[in-house]
């Protein structure tokens, strides 16, 4: 069976679900390092929609303006991640860090923006003066990087508990790094205590929300595959030890539906499930992740959440039924002793069987900080006997063997 290359069938998709979903798993990526910075990125996008309101964009520049602004960090966890493996990482400072941009800006190259700009994520900590890391100035510095630029700035003073008056006199410290015309913008709406109070956790959604076009748009799943591969990258790049897990599992679960001759449209949802089925892990602090021995027993309890936020995170996104299920269940086995919800043969179905064998497969044979990946003879061995235990679908692992022989 060759590669799918056309889905027939279309889902009319809410882009708007998507975005909020994957602001929520930046939020998550960056508890590490801004504990406090709790839904940053519907915050900036608040601020952001705030001034496009009162400057007069269009809806349909202002829903994209939106969708940088929710997705402005995206490039943070590679960045990251970069700076540890270079042994350059002291303290980091997103602001002073021009990694994340280009990172950032580089996931994006397939997210679908109603009218694509270039440079928006690459020159968001640019400032007016020139003083940001690309030395880019004025009016070169694209209009919606100079308003992502000051709703970032505004966004981390509120987090970091400062108030009005406060973050205003920061702001007309810093005038000289900001577009003055945006600025008085801020200060005009912002003497309304509605436009602080809206930032508060409990109602910086609904009010984001309020502001947000309503946009749909049908897409097939093998076009929403290529946003699911934004997700991958980020959720690959939050630990150095399992920096291609999601991308080897979207990899082999493809070759796997092609082996069972699965439809265009099974086969697209399975590697977007597979793109997606550790998207939890962003909740999961790295001293976990990356800890090189053995996890305490209330660590493993806290790495077993992850397939639980996955499901709350996916679930919320029309038309994702079947895939928030595959992905979600990676960790289950057909007794009932898996995690986190204890399903067993009854409840799982095949395609979910599959997932939960290549994710097993594929951590066994990659490297992790305590050992080095196995061959796949003795991955197939392990696999064997758990499937004769009754963990694992007997059926999937025969067929793995055969698929993956050659790969060592």
């Amino acid at each position: 069976m060759n590669c799918p290359d056309k889905c027939r069938d279309n889902l009319l998709f809410n882009v708007n679900q998507l975005l909020i979903s994957l602001s929520r798993t930046l939020d998550f990526a960056e508890k590490d390092l801004l504990p406090n910075h709790i839904n940053h990125g519907m915050r900036v996008a608040y601020i952001s929609a705030r001034i496009a309101e009162k400057i007069n964009m269009s809806d349909k520049n202002r829903f994209d303006l939106i969708s940088y602004a929710l997705l402005h960090d995206n490039g943070v966890m590679a960045s990251m991640r970069r700076l540890d493996i270079c042994g350059r990482q002291t303290t980091y400072n997103v602001e002073s860090d021009p990694v994340h941009c280009l990172e950032g800006e580089k996931n994006l190259a397939h997210f679908p923006f109603l009218s694509r700009q270039k440079n928006i994520i690459l020159y968001h900590h640019e400032k007016y003066d020139g003083s940001g890391p690309f030395g880019i100035t004025g009016i070169n510095i694209p209009l919606y990087s100079r308003i992502i630029s000051l709703a970032d700035y505004i966004a981390i003073r509120y987090s970091e508990g400062k108030g009005p008056d406060a973050i205003k006199n920061s702001i007309m410290k810093d005038a000289c790094k900001f577009d003055p015309d945006l600025c008085e913008v801020v200060f005009g709406f912002s003497r309304h205590i509605e436009f602080w109070l809206n930032q508060k956790d409990e109602f910086v959604y609904k009010a984001l929300i309020s502001m947000l076009p309503q946009v749909k748009r049908e897409f097939n799943y093998q076009k929403i595959h290529q946003i699911s591969q934004i997700f991958s990258r980020i959720i690959d790049a939050k630990s150095p030890f399992t920096g291609s897990h999601s991308r080897g599992i979207s990899e082999k679960t493809g070759f796997i539906c092609q082996f069972y001759e699965f439809d265009d449209v099974t086969y697209w949802k399975m590697r977007i499930a597979a793109d997606l089925h550790d998207l939890g892990k962003l909740a999961i602090p790295n001293s976990i992740l990356d800890k090189p021995s053995g996890l305490t027993r209330k660590e493993f309890q806290i790495i077993q959440a992850h397939p639980f936020y996955t499901r709350r995170i996916l679930e919320k996104i029309d038309g994702f039924d079947d895939i928030t299920d595959w992905a979600a269940n990676h960790h289950e086995k057909l007794d009932g002793s898996g995690y986190p919800y204890g399903l067993d043969k009854n409840d799982l179905d095949f395609n979910s069987r599959i997932l939960a064998c290549v994710d097993i497969y594929q951590a066994l044979t990659e490297d992790r900080p305590y050992r080095k990946g196995m061959s796949h003879k003795d991955a197939i061995k392990i696999m064997n006997n758990m499937a004769r235990e009754g963990l694992i679908e007997p059926s999937v692992t025969e067929d793995m063997d055969s698929i993956f022989r050659d790969s060592d």
